[in-house]
């Protein structure tokens, strides 16, 4: 698929994001707050006993106890308030359910119902439900009932300390707090304030990760106030950074007992802009303000995902060249021309399919439609049994080595269609679509199951070795090979620095290995396709996607055929192996440009690091715009994750981690972002491992 980027035409007089955060503004206060901890203050054990059986009405009541549990909580200066709630002494004496954060609530059903309007909903539905349905709707009205009376106290808090308050700007910040959360008790948000007040109560209920598409659902309750004359722009950008701050608040840390693999690896990500159900463009004030935000903060949360497309506005691309080169690390680039194309192939209509949103990190899903589960397989483990398998079995051609590893492929594809799966945290599961109008909390309307295939870049240099040395040179024997990587390499370094320092590596528009790279991840994606049997329309999806997570972990996979020892770092998501791609970005998006992504379904990510000095001076961002333009025009992944790097400055912050300059030092790690410096030393290898480009 080729696709010309004609980008839509701006006027030159629109405005730059603004990027500067002044020393005496209300957010620049709250980011410093937040730098030293205070929100921990919020953090409360209780002794809370709840139910002992395990159903829907079960975890509502839990819900409802643990709501009742939770003191109001407002720091000096907020305007977007809650910080987290009560956490047992014993967490097995509560069970909420289950809600997995990497897919978002229903953000759209709860601005447009309001709690009020789902628990009516709800019970309304309770009086002609049969006794199943029955229990999960009542369960929603508790869970709903309990929301509502928890917000309510926020309000009477508030309202008290403004009747305190002797400074007259605070008393009024804090009249603002109480309306906006009164708001919520009595019906769906009205303002602004109350929609981005909701989005923090939602995430402190539980709905810790996902967002989704925020500049989407919010941009009618912005664009009422601004047009009623309710509030300016400034006045908006300040509530929004102050909810951005919020989405800072307790990453690393464990909650709800969910540990993180990671600090900050906490899927909080934004979807940005793209295109509306019916093909128009999604672009508005909001995205821009979300930019804007994000630049100003420099915070690791949270990730934005602008999604671009052909005929996205210029300056909406410019601006995201922009905020790459300043080096936040925290956007990522979606490509709705290959990304929607992949949907489809799912039998997702194209209304459905154009209002798509990314998961925790990179999986493409229908957020508030549905929700995901995943698995990552390693392609290594796959080669490393066929090599393994040439003592007993000496393959006669190169092409059956690749069709013996595409066949141990097979055991990661879906053995049938897929099954619905349950929300059982009732609270979450009545914002997802057709949950509550099933009365069923497995009734989402697009329940997605990723089979994830990493470390496609090692197989195709690894077999692309195998090609040279033994089939095309017989400089090689398979007996030599497999000793060596029984051993670790030890005592086979001269080979090591052969298939090391191998000339055809895939991501340097090198047709030897990419066209390897692609016939494994195209027969990959076919495969999971034929095998699921996706019906059209609503209902479980089987998805193939090229990525990759905890990569870290990754590192202990045995040695491979690429040079690489255990221990050594893989390659990350479908990305050229770390450290090999030698030719430029632009022969990594070529060489990218040569699979047919489209049948990745789940997802397909690249990730690119650039050394600061390629983007800097007086040329540096239209370096970076036509970068963006590359990705777009080729076209190449679903996803580009760019990190704007400079590895001394990295090795400085290693070195002094406490050092202040070295707070805002944020990287991209693979579908999160984190501050450099609160990296566990495995990852920060693997961030310092990867290629700076210049340009």
């Amino acid at each position: 698929m080729n696709t010309t980027y004609r980008p839509t035409r701006t006027a030159p007089s629109q405005p730059c994001i603004a990027v500067d955060l002044p020393a005496y503004s209300r957010t620049h206060s709250l980011r410093s707050m937040y730098w030293k901890g205070a929100y921990r203050q919020a953090v409360a054990y209780k002794q809370i006993v709840g139910c002992s059986r395990d159903d829907l009405v079960d975890h509502a009541t839990d819900f409802r106890l643990l709501l009742q549990a939770s003191e109001p909580f407002i720091q000096p200066g907020e305007l977007i308030v809650g910080s987290c709630l009560a956490i047992p002494l014993d967490k097995q004496t509560l069970c909420l359910g289950d809600y997995n954060p990497h897919y978002p609530p229903g953000y759209a059903n709860l601005i447009c119902w309001g709690l009020t309007g789902i628990r009516d909903r709800a019970r309304q539905h309770r009086e002609q439900s049969s006794a199943q349905e029955s229990d999960f709707l009542r369960a929603v009205e508790i869970s709903y009932d309990a929301a509502c009376h928890h917000i309510t106290r926020y309000v009477t808090h508030a309202r008290r300390l403004a009747a305190a308050e002797s400074d007259a700007g605070r008393r009024s910040d804090l009249q603002r707090i109480a309306a906006a959360c009164h708001e919520l008790t009595v019906g769906p948000p009205t303002s602004f304030h109350a929609g981005l007040q909701l989005v923090q109560f939602t995430r402190m209920f539980g709905g810790t990760g996902c967002i989704g598409r925020l500049d989407q659902w919010l941009y009618p309750l912005y664009r009422r106030d601004i047009d009623r004359g309710h509030i300016t722009p400034a006045e908006a950008q300040e509530l929004l950074e102050c909810l951005f701050i919020k989405m800072n608040e307790y990453g690393g840390m464990v909650e709800f007992g969910r540990q993180r693999i990671a600090p900050n690896d906490d899927l909080r990500n934004i979807a940005l802009a793209g295109q509306t159900p019916e093909g128009q463009d999604a672009c508005n004030e909001l995205t821009y303000m979300c930019l804007e935000a994000s630049a100003k903060l420099m915070l690791p949360e949270p990730k934005l995902n602008v999604r671009l497309y052909n005929g996205s506005p210029e300056r909406l691309v410019r601006e995201c060249g922009r905020v790459l080169r300043q080096g936040a690390n925290v956007l990522a680039l979606f490509n709705d021309d290959v990304v929607i194309p992949s949907l489809l192939k799912l039998g997702i209509p194209l209304p459905d399919a154009r209002d798509y949103c990314n998961d925790g990190c990179s999986e493409l899903i229908m957020g508030g439609k549905g929700t995901i589960w995943f698995r990552v397989h390693d392609a290594l483990t796959a080669l490393r049994k066929t090599i393994l398998a040439a003592k007993e079995h000496r393959y006669a051609t190169f092409e059956d080595v690749v069709e013996d590893v595409k066949a141990r492929l097979i055991s990661y594809m879906p053995s049938g269609p897929a099954q619905a799966m349950p929300i059982t945290f009732p609270f979450f599961a009545a914002t997802i679509d057709d949950c509550l109008e099933k009365a069923d909390p497995a009734g989402a309307r697009y329940p997605i199951y990723g089979s994830i295939l990493a470390e496609v870049a090692n197989v195709a240099d690894s077999l692309s070795a195998i090609k040279s040395l033994i089939y095309d040179q017989d400089s090689l024997s398979w007996d030599e090979l497999i000793a060596a990587l029984k051993a670790d390499y030890v005592g086979y370094e001269p080979l090591r620095q052969r298939l090391s320092n191998h000339p055809h590596r895939y991501g340097n528009d090198d047709d030897t290995a990419d066209t390897i790279a692609a016939e494994i991840a195209e027969y990959f994606c076919d495969g999971v396709h034929q095998a699921a049997q996706n019906k059209p329309g609503p209902g479980p999806k089987w998805a193939p996607g090229l990525m990759c997570f905890g990569i870290h972990g990754k590192s202990q996979l045995p040695a491979s055929a690429d040079g690489r020892r255990q221990g050594d770092p893989c390659a990350n998501s479908f990305s050229p192996a770390v450290g090999k791609d030698r030719c430029g970005p632009t022969a990594v998006l070529r060489s990218v440009s040569k699979v047919d992504l489209t049948k990745a379904s789940h997802g397909s990510v690249l990730d690119l690091s650039f050394h600061s000095s390629a983007l800097a001076g007086e040329d540096g961002l239209e370096k970076c715009v036509a970068l963006v333009q590359t990705f777009l025009e080729l076209p190449c992944t679903a996803t580009l994750q760019a990190n704007v790097l400079d590895r001394e400055t990295l090795l400085r912050a290693r070195q002094n981690p406490d050092a202040p300059e070295f707070r805002t030092l944020i990287v991209r790690v693979w579908g999160f972002s984190a501050v450099f410096v609160e990296l566990p030393p495995a990852l920060q290898d693997h961030v310092l491992a990867r290629t700076e480009h210049t340009m």
